[in-house]
């Protein structure tokens, strides 16, 4: 990661508490605990108290390492201790060990105790290992976190933090995604999956080639009057160039592609047809802020583009498809969430089917031990678009539907542009 990133500073000013005093010099040898533990004998409501003493002892008299043995072992004598585990997250900072400090992050999460300065101290962890996906959820998590009381300042770094991790560039990206549905309204399954490879042209370059395969398949392609938008059922093999600027929505793509139809064109048998497609779109996610007049537990998705596909009978398609929601769950690993979104279809080629408005309510519910991962049940009531043309349309003018989509979608950084 560039040197922009001061994680040292930082860091250091997240995890400065009152407990860790600056070591006081003493001429007692010092002491060395190591296994066993001392017993955890203290009362039914704290019996780790006695541990967590002698390890507050070690801390004031400058053994660090001693401390850090007796808190891990209040924690193994109890789970659920929380002081043990925010005190290990401090120690295990001082002694640079980031892994322990970060599963102990984890731990404090799981039981509802971690804050935003944690948090946001997770995300200069896997900012430095060069994590740079999950750096970025963790400082998100500290600035959504609803917990009470907190530093304006935390935040503020977090937001800066995140501002750092979209400007660093990554040179050489894997980008993979999956969107399984079933619709039941025509008792489909439909799987759109692809894997691309992106590489940057130059360390801040807005331009980057890439390579990649993409597989559209559906169980009723093979026949029957259904919309060709669920029809497809080819595997594209191509290569792209894709534009975008640092920090803006917008983005232009342009790839050739050669495309394996399962079933044969429409006007033949050819197995392998060209593809070409050209596309501009647009897309960003809004959260509110705590301070905000409707709370912090909402946000706003748009998104939307315009695409020429000759192998849709050089056809130009666009869709526009915002989407809002609420967090029903801060805490914990678990992530409720449900939504509204509006679509809308259109196509130059008018074909009736493709024009169409959606009004979509939906529940997703997601892990962040899961990243990636969303299960979405969807209800869709659709509107046919009055379009002229000369295709008999065997639906009437409306239609409902339920979905129920597995999505996966994952970012890996396989380098940044920084030499």
């Amino acid at each position: 990661m560039r040197s922009k990133l001061c994680l040292g500073p930082l860091i250091r000013q997240l995890v400065v508490i009152a407990a860790l005093l600056p070591a006081l010099a003493s001429a007692q040898a010092p002491a060395t605990f190591a296994a066993p533990c001392p017993e955890a004998n203290g009362t039914v409501e704290d019996r780790t108290y006695p541990i967590r003493k002698l390890a507050f002892d070690a801390i004031t008299t400058g053994r660090q390492e001693d401390a850090r043995h007796l808190m891990r072992c209040a924690i193994r004598a109890n789970p659920h201790d929380v002081t043990a585990l925010k005190q290990e997250v401090y120690l295990d900072l001082n002694a640079k060990d980031e892994k322990g400090a970060a599963e102990d992050i984890d731990a404090l999460r799981q039981l509802g105790q971690s804050t935003p300065q944690f948090e946001a101290q997770q995300g200069y962890i896997y900012a430095n290992q060069k994590r740079y996906d999950d750096a970025r959820l963790a400082f998100g998590r500290a600035i959504a976190s609803s917990y009470p009381d907190v530093d304006p300042a935390i935040r503020m770094q977090a937001m800066k933090a995140i501002h750092v991790l979209d400007g660093e560039f990554p040179r050489h990206v894997l980008v993979v995604g999956v969107d399984a549905q079933y619709l039941n309204r025509f008792r489909d399954g439909v799987v759109d999956s692809s894997v691309r490879y992106y590489e940057r042209l130059g360390s801040t370059s807005p331009f980057r080639v890439y390579v990649g395969e993409r597989l559209l398949r559906d169980t009723k392609s093979n026949g029957g009057n259904l919309p060709q938008i669920f029809s497809d059922n080819a595997l594209l093999s191509g290569v792209g160039v894709a534009f975008q600027m640092h920090d803006s929505p917008l983005f232009l793509s342009a790839e050739a592609n050669a495309a394996y139809l399962f079933y044969g064109s429409t006007k033949g048998t050819a197995a392998v047809v060209p593809d070409t497609r050209v596309v501009a779109g647009y897309y960003k996610l809004w959260r509110s802020g705590r301070d905000s007049a409707i709370g912090d537990r909402f946000s706003f998705e748009a998104n939307g583009s315009f695409g020429f596909y000759s192998r849709y009978k050089h056809d130009g398609i666009a869709y526009l498809q915002p989407r809002e929601m609420v967090d029903l769950t801060h805490d914990g690993s678990l992530r409720l969430r449900p939504f509204l979104q509006e679509s809308v279809a259109l196509d130059t080629n008018q074909q009736f089917y493709n024009n169409i408005f959606e009004l979509i309510p939906g529940f997703e519910v997601s892990n962040t031990n899961w990243q990636g991962f969303s299960l979405r049940a969807e209800y869709v009531r659709g509107f046919y678009l009055p379009f002229a043309n000369s295709s008999a349309n065997p639906y009437g003018s409306g239609y409902g539907d339920f979905r129920f989509r597995l999505l996966f979608q994952k970012n890996i950084s396989l380098g940044s542009g920084a030499h």
